[in-house]
């Protein structure tokens, strides 16, 4: 499965607790998103907009990296779990567990982020 294109993000399952935990107003975060990915074997290159941010990020899945979100440093892994991609990052100014999931679904983008 591959997730190349560029994906307007609709909706997002549980973003605004995900942004409220990144300490970061959700319904701002969330105008007129577009993530565009590229993937290369185990590597993806991503490129995230909106009015509010834009952020290019390059991970290996099952590689530990390292990343800024909205100035919030995080470190953590992607993986594949069947037909979707699963981030599990932790916040490093607090150690806060932030999960994401992707997954292409007739012919959309679907995300679901949550926060432990």
């Amino acid at each position: 499965m591959a997730f190349d294109g560029t994906w307007k993000l609709d909706r997002t399952e549980n973003y605004d607790k995900f942004m409220e935990v990144m300490g970061v107003d959700g319904k701002l975060a969330a105008q007129d998103n577009l993530m565009t990915i590229k993937q290369n074997g185990k590597q993806f290159s991503v490129h995230e907009s909106s009015v509010f941010n834009a952020s290019d990020m390059v991970f290996r899945l099952e590689e530990i990296h390292e990343y800024s979100m909205l100035g919030i440093k995080l470190v953590g892994i992607w993986r594949r779990l069947g037909l979707k991609l699963e981030g599990n990052f932790n916040r490093k100014d607090n150690k806060k567990l932030l999960k994401t999931e992707q997954e292409i679904a007739g012919g959309e983008l679907i995300q679901v982020s949550l926060h432990c």
